[in-house]
């Protein structure tokens, strides 16, 4: 019988340790206002993606979700669009990934779950990332068709159970040990509850507050450690200079120029959000691009299924064009 790997971990008890402020706001010798240090966590898009794209990143977080230890992954995208088979509808996966044994796994870091049903769209992304793994003709087998899990990491807990982690699977409603075992998994975490592994709650508490030095995290897990090697390897990046230039020198110089009138603290948050915008047309320019170029379908066709109009694809085209960043600069 193999033998399961074991993480190391390290209690972290009565540490004292002191939380940093970030993003707060000093004056330099010459008068002007700058930021002293502001770094995005792993719960903000941009450097999620940005870390998640490394595999070796993405089997340290799943490996705890699933508290799989030997888990290993062959495959690993972010910002995966899937368009429906008549291109009418589309969806953009944050992180999806494929281990040795071909099951799919998709993870996306939904922020504010208050805009939509994340319950339903996990149905919705559950249907189209199995449409295109089956081909037609008799030879199609549904026996072939792989697991799936999809997992939403989110700010706040939408089922008010005060947990962790929440993991569904079919079962009959009549008998209630009986599973339909259909392969598919959805996997909803929450970052505001400590109810969990301990593992996983400091996890999550990291991505919320991304430094070893937050007093949340109960455990010091290998893997926790090796994500946050990974983090501060990506942050040392020539790539997350363009995105950290993009969110904060762009952003942050708009909403500096209103920081007289709104104070430095609401100007620098101003300043965040403009830039989070920026990277988001670049997102939807890229993807729209992409999908043309790939699927070989019009710009109306694309817009449709992506859930934009053609003039709002126009408008962020235009904008990144006077900002001088490329559709592809993220």
């Amino acid at each position: 019988m193999q033998q399961k790997k074991k993480y190391k971990t390290t209690q972290v008890q009565g540490t004292g340790l002191v939380t940093e402020e970030r993003g707060t706001a000093h004056v330099n010798d010459a008068g002007r206002t700058r930021p002293e240090e502001f770094e995005l966590n792993l719960s903000d898009f941009a450097l999620f993606l940005s870390v998640m794209k490394v595999k070796e990143a993405y089997t340290d977080v799943l490996s705890i979700i699933l508290n799989e230890p030997e888990l290993k992954l062959k495959e690993v995208r972010v910002e995966e669009v899937i368009l429906n088979r008549s291109g009418k509808r589309a969806i953009r996966l944050d992180a999806w990934a494929q281990d040795v044994y071909d099951r799919q796994f998709d993870m996306e870091m939904q922020n504010d779950a208050s805009g939509d049903d994340v319950r339903r769209r996990s149905r919705f992304y559950q249907s189209l990332i199995d449409t295109p793994i089956l081909k037609s003709g008799k030879k199609t087998r549904y026996k072939h068709l792989p697991s799936t899990v999809i997992i939403f990491i989110t700010q706040e807990d939408i089922f008010k159970r005060d947990r962790a982690m929440y993991t569904f699977r079919e079962q009959c409603a009549e008998d209630a040990d009986l599973l339909l075992e259909d392969g598919a998994t959805k996997i909803f975490l929450n970052m505001t509850s400590k109810n969990g592994r301990q593992e996983l709650v400091s996890m999550l508490q990291y991505m919320k507050h991304t430094t070893l030095t937050n007093p949340d995290i109960a455990v010091m897990d290998e893997r926790i450690l090796d994500l946050d090697r990974i983090v501060e390897e990506v942050k040392k990046s020539e790539e997350w200079e363009v995105v950290k230039m993009g969110i904060l020198e762009i952003g942050l110089e708009r909403g500096m120029q209103r920081g007289m009138e709104l104070g430095i603290e609401q100007g620098m948050e101003l300043g965040i959000e403009k830039g989070i915008e920026q990277g988001t047309r670049q997102t939807l320019v890229r993807n729209v691009d992409l999908a043309i170029r790939n699927f070989g379908l019009s710009l109306q066709e694309v817009c449709d299924g992506l859930g934009v109009t053609v003039e709002e694809y126009k408008d962020a085209k235009s904008k990144l064009a006077l900002s001088n960043l490329p559709p592809d600069s993220i």
